[in-house]
């Protein structure tokens, strides 16, 4: 009991620490809601439009290390409240997390219940209004909801206005993708996760891939997009979007390659579904046989920033993988989407470089980046 009450106060300090310094912000945004009031009633954006690119000419990413992955990840966050509580101004704040697999046994991949937490401590002082929680699964379970019980989420309820959803039961639109033998192929993907009245923070865990090498914010929104209900038959088959990013036909990582799949990530972030700020836990990531399966790392890093580009290449860096393999996160930031060249990223907080540590990469991962050898020169 002393320990919870002691970790409660050290949160209210933080709080009242921040709140004394923004006496010219706070009432610059008086009697300004944190979201637009079209979204009150509705986890659903309302479609007004896609988000426009915004690259800056330098990025900023700010980097903690530490022995507790709520105080880092809080504490990577606080430098960017200022311009976050501007940006959220009138949108409709939504959170994705990642814990597509419902099994708690699954807990070790997932967005951990610390982070969110973090997450909203944060969005506390700037939004007043009700901030969703989304995430879909991606297994043949009829709902996502178990997973916010079996992963710790449901009893920050308590202490935040928040909502849960289901995001494959929202509403879609059209994205066109390479398909294999079946491209150009429509799929439906979460039309609130492209709107642009919608702010989409990405809480994501650096882990290891079966198909592109890596995964980090990008993916986590990008590949939680498609709408997925392999519960609904159609022919004897469950109807589902998301196999059809992997290619192969549309068998569930039928492109083992990960060319495809790098591909589709690139041209669904391309058509909109790309977060506005990235929160990556690398407190304990995965590495080996991830997203999914791997062992845990102890890595105890944690950082944010506005750009999703220059946040997943910091990543790429401190996972000590070959940026040449990311090619899904290159791209985007040859769009437009973000500062991929660490020559335009500045790292706020420790030395980054004292962090680096090799990971262990998938047992297939030959087989996931031949394409790129036959096809790119370094």
């Amino acid at each position: 009991m002393n320990q919870l009450h002691n970790a409660q106060e050290k949160i209210n300090n933080k709080r009242r620490r921040f709140l004394r310094t923004l006496p010219a912000l706070t009432a610059g945004i008086a009697g300004l809601s944190g979201c637009s009031p079209a979204m009150k009633s509705s986890p659903v954006a309302s479609q007004m439009g896609i988000k426009p690119l915004k690259k800056p000419d330098k990025s900023t990413i700010e980097f903690r290390a530490g022995k507790t992955r709520y105080d880092i990840l809080y504490d990577s966050l606080m430098p960017l409240q200022e311009q976050v509580a501007q940006e959220i101004v009138g949108k409709q704040v939504i959170i994705k997390v990642n814990c597509a697999l419902i099994d708690p046994q699954y807990q070790y991949c997932s967005t951990d219940a610390d982070q969110l937490r973090a997450i909203l401590e944060f969005l506390k002082p700037i939004c007043d209004t009700q901030v969703i929680i989304s995430e879909g699964t991606s297994s043949k379970a009829s709902t996502i909801m178990p997973a916010y019980d079996n992963y710790g989420y449901r009893p920050l309820e308590k202490n935040y206005n928040i909502k849960f959803v289901d995001s494959n039961d929202q509403q879609t639109r059209a994205v066109y993708i390479h398909a294999a033998k079946q491209f150009p192929r429509k799929i439906n993907i979460n039309s609130m996760y492209m709107d642009a009245n919608v702010y989409l923070i990405s809480a994501a865990r650096m882990k290891t891939h079966n198909c592109v090498v890596a995964t980090l914010s990008t993916k986590n929104v990008v590949m939680g997009s498609p709408q997925c209900r392999y519960w609904e038959k159609n022919k004897g088959r469950g109807i589902s979007d998301k196999p059809y990013m992997h290619g192969g036909e549309g068998l569930p990582d039928g492109d083992a390659s990960g060319q495809e799949l790098s591909y589709n990530i690139f041209t669904v972030a391309l058509a909109g579904v790309r977060p506005d700020l990235t929160v990556i836990d690398g407190f304990q990531s995965v590495e080996g046989d991830g997203p999914w399966g791997g062992e845990v790392v102890e890595h105890g890093v944690a950082f944010a920033s506005t750009d999703f580009v220059a946040a997943d290449r910091l990543g790429i860096e401190l996972m000590g993988i070959d940026q040449f393999y990311m090619k899904y996160v290159e791209w985007c930031g040859d769009a437009g989407m973000g500062n991929f060249d660490l020559e335009n990223i500045k790292v706020e907080g420790p030395d980054y470089r004292k962090y680096i540590r090799k990971y262990k990469l998938h047992s297939n991962v030959a087989q996931q980046t031949a394409w790129i050898d036959r096809n790119f020169t370094r």
